[in-house]
């Protein structure tokens, strides 16, 4: 953008466009450009009627370049080289008269909604900003509310969905409990150091001393005395 004490090189350098490549008839016609945005100093009127030429013209220069050297972003220059001359011309008089000019379309919406669930305190205020910031156009409070209206953004309708998106979430969380209870999911698993070992073969139990089943040998076994029963008492 061309500034008071700024010569036409250093307009060029700041833009990135390349002095030394550019023919005698490309630095006529961005010399007269810089001469029209300089005596202008530059106002939002003559940005907009020198970025319209030099987009139509056929300087041979990028989008990108020229919005440099005109002062507006790279988003601006790609939507301005679309309208006619009748519309920048009713754009820079909307913009004086202080009336909204902008549009809001189906396309807005995601990035609204966006912002509208990062900042649930939003006035209408800061989404209004949001808009002028992003897309560097404004709208009317009443064609801002019937676009909310119209795709569900307005604070009624978010309310409802975050209950909405609460009591799913509930309700998914209540499933997920009951399916892992059902499934044994829940139930603590126990270490295998908690019960006794288990005897590696069969044996007798036994409360009183050690006790024996018997023995194959003879000579372990314990004598015997019989006595002959005389058949009286």
């Amino acid at each position: 953008m061309a500034t008071e004490g700024q010569g036409f090189e250093q307009w060029l350098c700041g833009a990135k466009v390349a002095s030394d490549q550019l023919s005698d008839q490309q630095r006529a016609v961005l010399h007269a450009a810089f001469q029209f945005l300089r005596q202008s100093k530059g106002d939002y009127s003559s940005s907009r009627i020198a970025g319209h030429f030099l987009l139509r013209c056929g300087v041979g220069l990028g989008v990108a370049q020229i919005a440099r050297l005109v002062g507006i972003s790279v988003r601006s220059a790609f939507r301005h080289r679309k309208f006619s001359a009748m519309q920048v011309a009713q754009q820079i008089q909307h913009h004086f008269r202080g009336r909204p000019y902008g549009k809001l379309l189906p396309r807005h919406a995601g990035s609204i909604a966006e912002f509208l669930f990062a900042h649930p305190e939003a006035t209408r205020g800061d989404l209004l900003d949001f808009i002028g910031r992003t897309w560097e156009f404004r709208v009317s409070k009443v064609a801002l509310w019937e676009f909310l209206k119209k795709y569900g953004l307005d604070r009624a309708s978010l309310e409802e969905a975050r209950q909405a998106v609460s009591r799913e979430e509930e309700e998914r969380v209540t499933a997920q409990v009951l399916d892992a209870r059902m499934t044994g999911g829940l139930v603590p698993v126990v270490s295998d150091r908690f019960f006794l070992p288990r005897p590696s073969m069969p044996g007798p139990s036994c409360c009183g001393p050690r006790c024996f089943p018997g023995s194959t040998r003879p000579a372990s076994a314990s004598a015997m005395t019989t006595a002959r029963s005389s058949g009286g008492s």
